[in-house]
């Protein structure tokens, strides 16, 4: 009877360390996440920033934010993934032209 009462003692125990280990796993992979997310945002909103305090010197045209934040949000991807070269950066860059370009002709056709 001791040696059951043993058993299940030891049993109850490493269940409960695998329980708490397991949820602490989870609550860090969600948490990571929701930074990873949080950083990539602070990140773009603060080059839509940049962009605008220096529209007069770079260009006359100013990307919209959810142009930036997708624009960051593939390079990020393409980090993640070690696949950021030199042409995949251009890729990027030459399809946020192009969302901004179609955003500001949007506007410009309801605007008329």
């Amino acid at each position: 009877m001791e040696a059951t009462a043993l058993i299940a003692g030891l049993i109850g125990a490493a269940l409960g360390s695998l329980t708490s280990i397991g949820t602490l796993v989870v609550q860090n992979v969600f948490q990571n996440r929701r930074e990873s997310k949080r950083l990539m945002f602070e990140t773009a909103y603060k080059d839509y920033e940049l962009r605008f305090l220096h529209a007069a010197e770079n260009t006359p045209k100013i990307a919209s934010f959810p142009v930036i934040l997708a624009y960051h949000q593939k390079m990020i991807d393409l980090i993640e993934k070690d696949k950021l070269t030199p042409d995949s950066a251009a890729q990027i860059l030459a399809a946020q032209v192009e969302m901004g370009e179609a955003l500001q002709k949007a506007v410009q056709d309801l605007s008329t």
